[in-house]
């Protein structure tokens, strides 16, 4: 008989980034200081991230996406229980921005519609829901959607609101 599947996180975090594409290819500030294989304990995540004032600092998004986890509160943009709240703020953003997307790819409304649906079903099962775009000139935008208490591939990564 397979495992039960995993709890539904409490809530969801969102973040949002826009910025000069070469700071987000700069991955220094992308990454806590320790390379991390195996989960740890919630008071070791905080160690971790306590030993990286770069990281900690840095509204960049984070190469591993529960990550922004790690980063303190006031990086977030908006909270949501409900996935389909959480759904709606990302495809807020993405329509936002969706005129200053660099390629026509990026800004096709059925494109747009297939990227709205996987979201509502990441989010419908407890997932992360992540999605950057180059901008005209030499932007970047990230929009991304984070589960929290607990996240899947992170479990014992504290909530930052607490």
């Amino acid at each position: 008989m397979p495992p039960p599947p995993p709890p539904m996180p409490a809530h969801w975090h969102c973040y949002r980034w826009t910025g000069d594409r070469r700071t987000y290819d700069d991955e220094s500030a992308r990454r806590p200081p320790h390379l991390v294989v195996q989960d740890i304990s919630p008071q070791e995540w905080k160690q971790l991230a306590a030993a990286g004032p770069a990281f900690m600092a840095s509204d960049v998004p984070p190469l591993e996406v529960p990550h922004w986890l790690l980063r303190p509160a006031r990086m977030i943009k908006a909270t949501f229980e409900a996935p389909d709240k959480a759904s709606a703020w990302y495809r807020d953003q993405i329509s936002e921005w969706s005129p200053s997307f660099r390629t026509d790819h990026d800004k096709d409304s059925s494109r747009q519609a297939e990227r709205f649906t996987a979201a509502d079903n990441r989010l419908s099962w407890g997932g992360d829901v992540v999605g950057g775009w180059y901008l005209r000139g030499t932007g970047f935008a990230s929009v991304q959607v984070v589960a929290c208490s607990a996240n899947r591939i992170r479990p014992t990564i504290p909530c930052p609101m607490r």
